[in-house]
C-alpha cells in the first residue's frame, strides 16, 4: 500500500480564504463629507448612488465606495481640475474635516505642540487607521526634509500629498509635498517645510 505524507510534493496544501476586502471606516467619510465638504442636492444623491449615505452610514465601507466617493467629490467640488491637483485639495479638506470630529480636535490641539518631526512619525498609525492595507516608511534626509515611502496596492499620492501638507500646516510650517515616483503597489514622497 502507498502512503502520502507530508513530504510528498503531490499532497494537498490546505487552502488560504481569500483575504477580506479592504475596509474603510465611517470616520474618513464623516471627515471628508460631513465635517468638510457638506455635500446637499445632487452631490448628496451621487454619494447614495454609489453607496454612502451620510443620514445613514455604516461602521465601515468596501475601499471600492471610498474611491467613488472621491470620484463624486472630484466632480462636485473641484470642478475643472485636473484629477492630481483635485485628490490634493481633496487631501487638504479631509484633515479640515478630520480636524472637526472628536479625536481629530484632540490631534489639531496637539499638532503644534508635537512640532513637524514628531507629527511626522505619528502619520503611519494614523494613515493605517484609515486604511489598514497602506503602509508608510519615513526616512528623514536633512533639517527640514523627509522622504516618505508609501506601499499602497491602491495607489491615491496626490490625495495623501494633500493629507500630509494639510497636518504639517496644523505644525505651524509651509510644508510643500512632491511625489516623487508613481508605482503600481505605491509610491514616494518629499516633504519639505519651512518655517511659518
Amino acid at each position: 500500500m502507498e502512503r502520502r505524507g507530508f513530504d510528498d510534493k503531490t499532497a494537498t496544501e490546505p487552502r488560504k480564504p481569500p483575504p477580506l476586502p479592504v475596509q474603510v471606516p465611517r470616520r474618513n467619510f464623516e471627515g471628508l463629507f460631513v465635517h468638510a465638504l457638506k455635500p446637499t442636492g445632487s452631490f448628496a444623491q451621487s454619494l447614495r448612488d454609489i453607496g454612502y449615505d451620510m443620514e445613514a452610514s455604516q461602521e465601515y465601507y468596501p475601499l471600492v465606495v471610498w474611491r467613488a466617493a472621491l470620484g463624486v467629490a472630484r466632480r462636485y467640488a473641484c470642478v475643472g481640475q485636473p484629477p492630481e491637483a483635485a485628490n490634493r485639495v481633496l487631501g487638504h479638506r479631509y484633515v479640515e474635516g478630520f480636524a472637526q470630529t472628536l479625536v481629530g480636535r484632540i490631534f489639531a490641539t496637539a499638532a503644534p505642540l508635537l512640532g513637524t518631526e514628531r507629527c511626522l512619525t505619528r502619520l503611519p498609525t494614523y494613515l493605517r487607521a484609515g486604511r489598514e492595507d497602506m503602509k508608510m516608511l519615513l526616512e528623514p534626509v536633512q533639517a527640514g526634509e523627509w522622504r516618505i515611502r508609501v506601499v499602497d496596492p491602491d495607489p491615491l499620492p496626490d490625495f495623501v500629498a494633500g493629507v500630509v501638507e494639510g497636518v504639517l500646516l496644523r505644525t505651524k510650517v509651509l510644508p510643500q509635498v512632491e511625489v516623487l515616483e508613481r508605482q503600481t503597489a505605491g509610491y514616494a514622497l518629499r516633504v519639505r517645510w519651512t518655517g511659518a
